[in-house]
């Protein structure tokens, strides 16, 4: 946390920055906007310390009830992140179904949801995520299975996910081509919920991107952290693709794809920062180990593993093209 010394140290150091920029060739505009940017991203290594200012004043007895309510909802939502995310170890273990075919399957389910204009990502996430989860827990499906048991959990997941979920119609002719009638898809809708003990609101990884997203951001509206959030998002779609993955744990991959972003935003849009200001960005980091409850050699690996993924994710899957044309 910062002290108030070291926040009016820093503060002079953007000052200095700023008068700097003011007499070189950059716009005006663009030294606003870096200005901004700097305090936005500074304030990320405070989100989750009491405030100094907040630790000397004596608290009254509502704002005392609010804080420890506060505390209390976070540490039960954390608990059910943990608690209640499933295992997806070696799902496709137990059948003839190739790793690729099923990354087809997520490829095909992101071009369905940018048809439709669905605006919730949170669909796809969990189709994909319940797909998964059926598929540890059955046996001796093949590859001419995964179109069923994919469109059946896009109806499944829009159930849950949105406000006007698709129809059974809307399945039967426009995501399956009248390949499988309504009798099919609702006798194998019945076949996933009895396989899953009709456990389907279970946490997916895009629920523990939100949650480490917003432990350190908040509702924040700027729009350099918007771009870090859309860019997580992006990168999300990019592990869904990818089974070895998939094997890590939620919360986990959730805060790599995190870190990679704002470090690789760091090293992309702020080069030109003084050092001291890059080293307090990049401690968000540390931040996303202690909120996440992850241990360090286990982040450093997975971080490596998305790094790889992002950087050669279109040479690798050649053939998975609609993340980028629907994105």
């Amino acid at each position: 946390m910062l002290t108030r010394k070291q926040s009016r140290e820093l503060k002079k150091q953007i000052q200095t920055q700023q008068l700097y920029l003011k007499h070189s060739s950059i716009n005006k505009s663009l030294q606003e906007h870096i200005v901004i940017e700097i305090l936005e991203l500074l304030d990320l290594a405070n989100k989750f310390q009491v405030e100094t200012y907040f630790q000397e004043m004596l608290l009254d007895p509502q704002t005392k009830r609010i804080e420890d309510y506060n505390n209390c909802y976070k540490k039960e939502f954390f608990d059910s992140l943990i608690n209640d995310q499933i295992d997806l170890s070696n799902f496709l273990l137990n059948h003839q179904i190739r790793e690729w075919v099923r990354g087809i399957m997520v490829d095909w389910m992101i071009e369905i949801f940018a048809a439709t204009h669905s605006i919730n990502d949170n669909s796809f996430f969990r189709a994909v995520n319940l797909m998964d989860a059926f598929l540890k827990n059955s046996y001796n499906y093949t590859d001419q299975d995964i179109h069923l048991i994919g469109v059946t959990c896009i109806f499944i997941a829009s159930k849950i996910e949105d406000i006007q979920s698709f129809g059974i119609k809307t399945i039967t002719k426009k995501f399956s081509h009248n390949k499988f009638s309504s009798y099919q898809i609702k006798e194998f809708e019945q076949c996933i919920l009895e396989t899953l003990n009709y456990d389907i609101n279970f946490p997916t990884i895009n629920d523990c991107l939100q949650y480490l997203s917003y432990q350190l951001f908040g509702q924040s509206k700027n729009k350099y952290v918007l771009m870090i959030q859309e860019t997580s998002n992006y990168i999300l779609k990019m592990c869904y693709h990818d089974y070895q993955l998939t094997q890590y744990n939620q919360m986990l991959l959730a805060a790599s794809i995190l870190g990679y972003t704002i470090q690789h935003y760091i090293e992309i849009h702020m080069s030109h920062l003084i050092e001291k200001i890059k080293i307090q960005l990049f401690q968000t980091q540390s931040n996303l180990l202690r909120i996440g409850q992850l241990e360090l050699i286990d982040y450093l690996n997975c971080l490596q593993k998305v790094e790889e993924l992002t950087k050669d994710f279109h040479i690798k899957y050649p053939f998975y093209r609609n993340l980028q044309k629907f994105n």
